[in-house]
């Protein structure tokens, strides 16, 4: 419907003008207006009522410029607070891991392998940002969600794949206990995670380039 689509540009100029420029709430705020305008369409309300209707469901500019001000006043401070979590919970988890490979009796060499399994599974969410210029930016926020989605399942998939066929082949002798090797399987989980976050973040990098003419 080119009128549906005209009306929604104007729109979203006018919260552009606004200052709510940054990719993702602005394409959420997109998606959520189209679904309400498809809705009232198909119940007999024409194109302009509908929109009408929505936008005040939805909020008016200064209204939402003021809440999107609101949430993103303190980035700076909150990626801090996020770092200092981070590596409080990363101490906890290696301290925890060690106690839990002295407890189940690991050998030397057990212990190197279990370490390397959690160490790099650690690395994973600490470094996922690095492989964001790599990832593809999908302006559309549902082929996103359900990429990151996808991402998420072959981790686990990738995982429980590792548990039927690798697994068994290294657990003689162990009375039933986990082996070392077992704690890989938290590594394939940790990147579908990190695919997953950063396809998330890929489209909002790539609409800060310099140069980037198109709008997510």
């Amino acid at each position: 419907m080119p009128d549906l689509e005209k009306l929604v540009a104007d729109w979203r100029r006018q919260m552009l003008a606004a200052g709510i420029r940054t990719p993702v709430p602005l394409e959420e705020l997109e998606s959520h207006l189209r679904d309400d305008i498809e809705r009232q369409i198909q119940s007999g309300t024409n194109p302009q009522q509908a929109l009408e209707n929505s936008v005040q469901r939805i909020g008016s500019c200064k209204a939402l410029k003021t809440e999107f001000l609101k949430d993103h006043r303190s980035p700076v401070t909150r990626q801090k607070l996020f770092g200092y979590v981070a590596v409080i919970l990363v101490g906890l988890i290696v301290w925890m891991s060690g106690f839990t490979f002295s407890f189940i009796g690991f050998r030397p060499g057990e212990k190197v392998v279990a370490y390397a399994a959690v160490t790099v599974s650690l690395l994973v969410p600490c470094c996922w940002r690095y492989a964001v210029p790599f990832l593809p930016a999908m302006p559309n926020p549902r082929k996103r969600t359900a990429s990151a989605l996808l991402c998420i399942a072959l981790g686990f998939i990738a995982s429980t794949l590792f548990a039927q066929f690798v697994l068994p082949h290294f657990e003689a002798n162990r009375d039933g206990q986990i082996p070392a090797i077992g704690f890989w399987l938290l590594f394939p989980i940790a990147v579908g995670f990190g695919l997953a976050c950063g396809i998330r973040e890929a489209v909002h990098r790539q609409s800060t380039k310099p140069g980037n003419t198109y709008h997510v």
